[in-house]
Formats: structure tokens, C-alpha cells, sequence
């Protein structure tokens, strides 16, 4: 079974939209023309965006894989390809015990208060509101990262 990793189209929303609600993502913003997908059998099994904010900056966000696409490399390919023609700063809000995971792409920890206004404005709305997601839904809260690339001289990491 191939997985194909390809920018998504129109005819994607639905189905980004479909993972991401049984994947418990944020369903908001979530706009194909943004997203990266991985297909199998004409099925969307993973998706990652790149959104740009009002203020300029850009924020890679909503990754998924399907639970039982996981552990296949399908959200390294993701990302390898949604970044492979950015060399602007990214930004991503992440949880804490993920963090370490984007490293590779160079990826580092920095303070919510060194983020662009967005970005901040995300990390505090996703803070808070997790929290108290995690408290209403006696689960464990996984208090959130952001993490910052900056700008590349070149596309070589």
C-alpha cells in the first residue's frame, strides 16, 4: 500500500475536515488550500497546514495521522514536504511532550511572549481552553510549547 504525500486539493476539505474532527484537532482554519495530505487508496490518512497569519507570520499546525497510520514515518513526510520550499521563520504550537519531536527540522523551544502577536494569541486560547477541557473531561492536560524556526539562508538544514 502506497501512501501518497501531495499538496491537497478542493475536493480534500471534507475529508481534512473528517480527520481532524476523529482525531480530536481544532476543527477551526482548517482550509485546504494550507494543507499538505497523505493519501492511501484515495483516502486521506494524514494532513498538515501551514497557515499565515495576519501579522505575516506563518505557523505550521493541525498535524493528524490516523491512529492506525501511525508510526509509518507519514507525519515526517508530511512535514518534510510542507516545509521543503519555506525558508521564512515558522512557528508551531505544540504540546510539551512533542516538542523534542521537530528538532530535525530545526525547530527550537522559545517563550510564548517571544512569538509573534498570533501565534501568542493561539498558545494562550489553547492553553486556557485545553486546561479547562482537561479539567471538565478528567483527563491529563499536556500544557502546550511553541516552537520557533527561524528564517534559512538557504533550503539546506
Amino acid at each position: 500500500m502506497t501512501i501518497a504525500i501531495r499538496p491537497a486539493t478542493a475536493q480534500d476539505q471534507e475529508q481534512i475536515l473528517a480527520l481532524a474532527r476523529g482525531e480530536r484537532v481544532k476543527p477551526f482554519g482548517l482550509y485546504w488550500p494550507n494543507f499538505i495530505v497523505a493519501e492511501r487508496d484515495h483516502r486521506i490518512i494524514g494532513a498538515v497546514q501551514l497557515r499565515t497569519h495576519r501579522d505575516g507570520s506563518y505557523e505550521l499546525g493541525s498535524l493528524v495521522v490516523e491512529t492506525q497510520s501511525r508510526g509509518q514515518g507519514v507525519a515526517a513526510r508530511l512535514i518534510d514536504m510542507r516545509l521543503a520550499d519555506k525558508n521564512g521563520r515558522i512557528l508551531i504550537i505544540t504540546g510539551r511532550r512533542y516538542a523534542n519531536h521537530y528538532g530535525r527540522w530545526g525547530f527550537r523551544r522559545i517563550k510564548p511572549s517571544e512569538a509573534p502577536p498570533c501565534i501568542k494569541w493561539n498558545y494562550w486560547m489553547g492553553h486556557l481552553g485545553g486546561g479547562l477541557i482537561s479539567v471538565i473531561q478528567r483527563r491529563s492536560f499536556n500544557p502546550l510549547a511553541v516552537l520557533d524556526r527561524p528564517a534559512l539562508a538557504d533550503h539546506s538544514r
